[in-house]
């Protein structure tokens, strides 16, 4: 069995490189002329990724005894 510390490790990494790589979307579609779909797309995919790791993490951390 893994242990919850490891996933929320593996998680908050993974938030982490995900919130960095949607920043960097959202800046490639800023200096572009126009914004476009795929950076509006990576921006959106990339940030529902780190929320779904925020509440991973949220609920691993809560709901120990």
């Amino acid at each position: 069995m893994i242990r919850p510390a490891t996933v929320e490790t593996v998680c908050f990494e993974i938030m982490l490189g995900s919130v960095f790589a949607a920043l960097a979307a959202w800046i490639w579609g800023m200096v572009r002329r126009s914004f476009g779909a795929i950076p509006a797309m990576l921006w959106l995919v990339l940030s529902c990724v780190s929320l779904v790791c925020a509440a991973m993490i949220g609920i691993l951390e809560f709901s120990r005894r």
